[in-house]
């Protein structure tokens, strides 16, 4: 008898170990999240557009095709802001729910950002595990305003 509950607990044990150990820990998440954002950025602010284009998902590369997603890059958002000069991370969210898409984890991570074109502007990446768990960006957006423009008008541009 006394083998029996020895054995029942080593099993209840065991499988909440490997459990825990296999679960990532939404903090854990939210790390791997920033990190590709941070790399995502990064890339974009060199000019590695291809390299960006390889890290989006599966479902945003289906709505475009890289020679027009590319061009908005190459040629229009990027001249337009101008130079990189900082980011500064301020609020990331986790959902497990967002609407029009289907349910899942999504990480929605917020930057203060500084270009020479810009008098503020504010990035947005919006970023899914792969079923394979390796973050993916779903989408960029940002929202700023131009130096020239006297904060007139504030732009937004999305970008799937």
């Amino acid at each position: 008898m006394i083998d029996m509950k020895r054995y029942i607990f080593l099993l209840i044990f065991s499988t909440s170990v490997l459990f825990s150990f296999s679960q990532k820990t939404e903090r854990q998440q939210m790390r791997d999240a920033e990190k590709m954002a941070i790399s995502w950025l990064n890339k974009l602010n060199n000019k590695k557009y291809t390299d960006c284009w390889n890290t989006l998902s599966e479902s945003t590369k289906s709505q475009t095709n890289f020679e027009a997603w590319n061009a908005y890059f190459s040629t229009e958002l990027m001249p337009e802001l101008g130079k990189f000069i900082s980011r500064k991370y301020y609020l990331a969210e986790m959902e497990k729910e967002m609407e029009g898409l289907p349910r899942g984890i999504y990480v929605t991570i917020r930057y203060q950002s500084q270009y020479v074109n810009t008098d503020s502007i504010e990035e947005i990446l919006l970023l899914s595990p792969s079923k394979l768990g390796k973050w993916e960006v779903l989408s960029y957006f940002v929202d700023y305003h131009l130096k020239e423009d006297n904060r007139e008008n504030p732009k937004s541009k999305l970008k799937n």
